[in-house]
Order: structure tokens, then sequence, then C-alpha cells
């Protein structure tokens, strides 16, 4: 069989150790030379009408979720939750008194963390400040990610009113095992439950993220699962790779690494629910979205206008995103900076200097035109291979090397050649990441194929 064979040749890409590309160059380059001064002279250059993306990052909760990479703490006392907000709201108000009225947001988002662990009225004060700083219309998405465990009938309504028309409920996997392994316990009826307080409060968009590669997962487990997913009936599905990395994240040494499975079995589950979620009508938007046809990402893209950025594939426009809170990220034409990831530091950092700003980089012109056309390549699928000899300037021995590396693609069954354009074929968008990795200099030619997953 044609395609069984074809996926045998696929497995070295499925498993590469490559880049996600939510942005570019890639955070590995961050330095501590690049900070408040760089960031606040780039806000000088946002435009009068430029679209911009806010993020907001809330990193506490009320549990720890042994799998979780994210930056968070378990946090008991309100009262230090209540204080970081001050500091967030101090943080906007720094860089809207920055922008003095320019750029148009395009989208907000409150990430974490458990952003839903926010009272109503806190909630309520940090977009207040939104709105003061920077304007806000009815038509702005503001999507929140929320902890389902967390959603009671007042909430879902109250954050309705407040204008969060998107919600992004964590699923990651239904199977009492599996959630037993990962310490996050919580039922399909509780998600269900959850899903109708929103949807009774009148919100459109209701997005589940699921995870492969956890502990215990088993591929009929995981396909109940996705079944139970598709049953629930959400706008949007992301479905994302676990990554074990117990020396970086402490906690995660509490996952029993005999149980996670391997990497074939790792490509098997993210195969069979992408199977199973496009056979029930959601389309794969880029490798690890998938939305229904009249969602405005699948909309998004089918016109070509798929953006990517720190949240994932996006139809949110905008290239300049302003990133609030712990551990955020911030991307300003070809300036990207992170917020201190410390807690004890982020007060300091903001009442000191007004921004929060600890590490980042700055593009070369070069890097910053690479990094739109490896966007382009990963959210349309196709981009134009002239463009690229133009960006990079390559020849000789290096063009050769990435011919042969191209042919490879082609001869599995990846990518075709369409006049002067790459085109990566529909049935292998789970790839893309990897035949972007084959055009990026930074990644090293062992990185490429067949390194070990993460």
């Amino acid at each position: 069989d044609m395609q069984v064979a074809m996926n045998q040749a696929w497995h070295k890409y499925l498993s590469a150790n490559v880049p996600r590309y939510t942005s570019y160059p890639s955070a590995l380059g961050f330095s501590e030379n690049v900070g408040p001064v760089e960031y606040s002279k780039a806000l000088e250059g946002i435009g009068q009408y430029e679209p911009v993306s806010l993020y907001l990052h809330i990193p506490f909760c009320k549990q720890l979720c042994w799998y979780c990479g994210c930056n968070m703490r378990v946090e008991n006392s309100y009262e230090r939750i209540e204080r970081y907000v001050d500091d967030l709201i101090s943080e906007i108000e720094y860089v809207g008194a920055r922008l003095r009225g320019r750029g148009s947001i395009s989208y907000v988002h409150f990430g974490g963390g458990t952003p839903n662990i926010l009272r109503i009225a806190d909630t309520e004060r940090l977009l207040a400040a939104i709105e003061q700083q920077f304007g806000l219309t009815d038509a702005t998405p503001v999507a929140m990610e929320m902890d389902p465990r967390l959603c009671n009938t007042l909430q879902a309504a109250h954050l309705a009113k407040l204008g969060i028309n998107r919600f992004s409920l964590g699923v990651q996997d239904f199977d009492p095992e599996v959630q037993d392994a990962i310490n996050r316990v919580q039922s399909y009826e509780l998600v269900e439950h959850c899903m109708e307080e929103i949807r009774e409060a009148g919100v459109p968009d209701i997005s589940l993220d699921v995870l492969y590669g956890l502990p215990d997962q088993k591929i009929c487990s995981f396909r109940r699962t996705i079944d139970q997913v598709i049953t629930l009936h959400p706008d949007r599905v992301s479905l994302f790779g676990y990554a074990h990395m117990p020396t970086k994240f402490r906690h995660q040494q509490l996952i029993d690494s005999s149980a996670l499975p391997d990497r074939s079995m790792r490509v098997t589950l993210a195969e069979a629910a992408a199977s199973q979620l496009m056979a029930a009508g959601y389309e794969r938007i880029g490798f690890d979205h998938f939305a229904l046809p009249e969602t405005p990402l699948a909309k998004a893209s089918h016109h070509y206008r798929l953006n990517r950025n720190f949240q994932g594939f996006t139809e949110d426009p905008a290239q300049v995103v302003l990133g609030f809170g712990t551990s955020a990220i911030s991307s300003v034409h070809g300036l990207i900076v992170q917020n201190t990831k410390s807690l004890r530091e982020y007060p300091e950092f903001v009442a000191e200097r007004g921004l929060a700003s600890a590490k980042g980089l700055v593009s070369t012109l070069e890097e910053e035109d690479l990094g739109d056309w490896i966007r382009r390549l990963l959210c349309d699928l196709r981009a134009s291979l002239p463009r690229y000899y133009e960006i990079t300037g390559l020849q000789g021995e290096e063009m050769e090397q990435l011919l042969s590396e191209l042919y490879v693609l082609h001869n599995d069954g990846v990518i075709r050649f369409e006049d002067d354009q790459i085109v990566i074929n529909e049935n292998a968008k789970a790839l893309s990441r990897s035949v972007a990795a084959v055009f990026d200099p930074q990644v090293s030619p062992e990185q490429k194929f067949a390194s070990p997953a993460v």
C-alpha cells in the first residue's frame, strides 16, 4: 500500500527535533543585552493604524498538572494574585503611554497558568485598562484560556458580559488512567457542562486543547477521547505533543517516564487523532490546529490570510505582539523581548522601569525576511524559491545541499514543485515544520531528520 510505505518514510520527519516557529529567530538566541531600552524604542515605531495583538499572562493555578511546561505557580493567597493584577495594569499603562494612541488592537489573549482563576472584578480591571490605553471595539476578539474545573455558571455569563468572546479549554485526555498519571482529573461531564454554560452565555467560539504523548496513553483510549471531543462539537481543536523535559520542569519528574509512549507510538496517536477529526468535518489548519469550515480560522486559511505567532496559528493579522506579565513575549519589527519569568522580579522591574523585559534579540533584516518567508510557508503551505534565494543569497555548495534535501522531501511525497514555488502536499501538513527546518540556517543538519522527539 503506497500510503503505508509513505508513512514509514515520514516517521523520520514526524519525530525530528525541529523548532516550533512561533517566532523567528527562535528564543534560543535571546540575550540579556536586549531589554527594556530597546523595547521602549521599538514601541515608538508602531504605526498609527498598525494592527497590534495583546497577550496577558496569568501565571497562577489552583493545582499543579504534572505535564505542565508553562510559566506558572500554584497560588492559594488571592491577595498575591490581586497584587499581580495591579502590576499588570502598571505595565499596560506604561506601554500605553509609549504608544500614545498609535496602533489598533486586533486581538486580546489571556493565557496562563489559569486566567479564569481571576475574580471577575480583576478581569474587568484589566479589560478597562486595555480599553483606556489602547481602545477596544465590540468586534475585537478577546480570548481566554480556561480550566473547566474552575468554571461555574456565573463565571461564564460574567466573562461573556465583559466582552470575552472566545474560550479555549484544556482537555488533554478524557481517560481516567491518563488523568491520574498527569494529576489532572476532570470528567467528560464537567467539560460538557462548562461548554454548555459558555454557549448559554452567547459565546460562539470554543476551542479544546488535546495532548498526545502523555503517560499511559493507548491508541484505543485516545481514539475514545477524540470521539468524546468530537461529540462536544468545539469550533476548534488544538492537538499538541507533550514535551517531557524533567530537567527543565522539575514537577515533570512526578511523571513515570517508563509509561510514556515511544516515538512511533506518538506519531501513531497524533495521526490517528488527526484523521478522526478530519473525518468528523474538521479542517487541518497548519500542522496542529483543526477547525470547522465556517470558523474565522478556517476562512483565513482558505484565503491565505493565516498567521502564526506565539499563540500558534491564528486569523489575527497582527505582526506586532505586545506581551504583559511574567514570561510574556513581545515582538515588534524585528525585536523580540521576553519578560522576566520570576514572580519576585516582575513587580520590581515594573516599578523601576515600567517594563519587565529581561532578555531578547534584534533580528537582522535577513532574519526578519526569512522569518516572514517561513511563516508564509507554514501558513500557506507554499512559498517562492527565488524569493528565498534572494533573502539568503544562497549559492554554490550550500545551494546544492539544500536541493539534495529538497529532493529527499520530494521523493518521500512531502513536497512538490509548482512553477518556482515549493508546495507542501495537503496530506503532509503534519510535516511542515520539518520542511521549514530545511530552509532554516539555524538548524543543524543532524537536527533536521529523525533526531529524538521532544
